[in-house]
């Protein structure tokens, strides 16, 4: 029976659903040749973790014949892998796509072999586990040191490249590649494990059962610890960006009794709005807007406000919110100004945060007063 409702599938299949979904989105908007290079290899090796279930792999065989499964399983990993090879040597080498192609021969060659060597092996062994009862067969175990063998090449070639790569990453990426290196690394000593077991039992004889024992928890550790690096990125992103939107709502809130003030006493200030697009945030988008409104509004209103205004802003709010009200209420009365516009405040600084202190400090002692 189907495996798939155990709690490490489950968490497994969660790990690949929010990897995969993240990947997909991140090449709908970037479709460059890494970014395709990152969904392949999530996508094989989630594919090659569905087809390891029994339930899946015995429909896979009773279609396409008995060993497809296992041919088709270790197929994908070495995609997937070749496809994180090319990752990082399209990362590194731009559009050089000729050494990027040359990828492809050891992926094919270890492909062909795996076809030729579970053709080879007798009906009543294709398919089945590598164990000590299959061992000794010629096709089984070719089938699986050719699937090793490019795993373990693949594996250290991409733990190298994340090696070199770290130098240069930021901490929250850097924090992900390390995952990745980890889980990569594990499994190929895991892989290194298995094929050790091959060997020593095909050439040789003796089954080293301690060897494949040996292997499995570190393979599965190491795909865990890889879909975690690839995925913490990206949720940390979201996570960010969901802390980002509650904190622009609160801001945008907060900012509503100078907004008023200034909407009111110069209504061409508030921007019109444009149709909405695609991918477009509108929670950001007003809370821009109410800033940018702000801005505009202070910048009218500056004939009637000192020099000074944002020194006041910084050093005294109540004080600048009660110059703030007077200047409008002159500008309402229709008195003369010096008739100057004036930079009544910092310039807009590179970070947001910077720029929209003064006007949160200036609208809560408006209210206040």
């Amino acid at each position: 029976m189907s495996t798939l409702s155990s709690p490490v599938n489950l968490i497994a299949m969660v790990l690949f659903a929010a990897a995969l979904a993240w990947r997909v989105y991140q090449v709908t908007r970037a479709p460059t040749v890494p970014n395709w290079a990152v969904t392949a290899c999530v996508a094989g090796f989630a594919a090659a973790f569905l087809l390891q279930q029994p339930s899946i792999a015995d429909e896979v065989d009773a279609v396409l014949g008995r060993g497809a499964a296992r041919v088709a399983n270790n197929a994908l990993l070495a995609c997937g892998i070749c496809a994180l090879v090319i990752f990082f040597l399209g990362s590194a080498l731009g559009p050089r796509y000729r050494r990027v192609a040359l990828e492809l021969v050891p992926l094919a060659t270890a492909i062909t072999l795996m076809v030729v060597a579970m053709a080879a092996t007798p009906p009543a062994l294709r398919g089945l586990p590598l164990g000590p009862s299959t061992v000794h067969d010629s096709g089984v175990a070719v089938f699986y040191l050719g699937a090793g063998l490019y795993l373990i090449y693949g594996l250290i070639a991409c733990t190298a490249w994340i090696v070199r790569y770290l130098r240069v990453a930021d901490r929250n990426l850097r924090i992900g590649l390390k995952l990745g290196a980890a889980g990569m690394t594990s499994a190929a000593v895991g892989s290194i494990f298995r094929a050790l077991y091959i060997v020593v039992a095909w050439v040789f004889g003796p089954v080293v059962k301690i060897l494949l024992l040996l292997g499995v928890p570190f393979v599965v550790a190491g795909g865990m610890l890889f879909l975690t690096g690839v995925t913490y990125p990206g949720v940390r992103a979201r996570l960010a960006a969901l802390r980002r939107r509650r904190r622009h709502r609160r801001e945008h809130a907060a900012l509503g009794p100078l907004w008023t003030a200034l909407v009111q006493a110069f209504p061409s200030i508030v921007l019109r709005t444009p149709p909405r697009r695609r991918g477009d945030r509108r929670g950001h988008r007003v809370y821009y807007r109410r800033v940018i409104e702000i801005r505009d509004g202070l910048v009218q209103l500056s004939p009637y406000l000192d020099a000074n205004f944002g020194e006041v802003v910084a050093a005294d709010p109540a004080a600048a919110a009660a110059a703030l009200k007077a200047a409008l209420e002159r500008h309402a009365a229709g008195e003369e100004s010096d008739g100057h516009a004036k930079q009544v405040l910092p310039a807009p600084a590179d970070d947001l945060e910077s720029d929209v202190r003064p006007l949160l400090a200036l609208s809560a002692a408006l209210e206040e007063a």
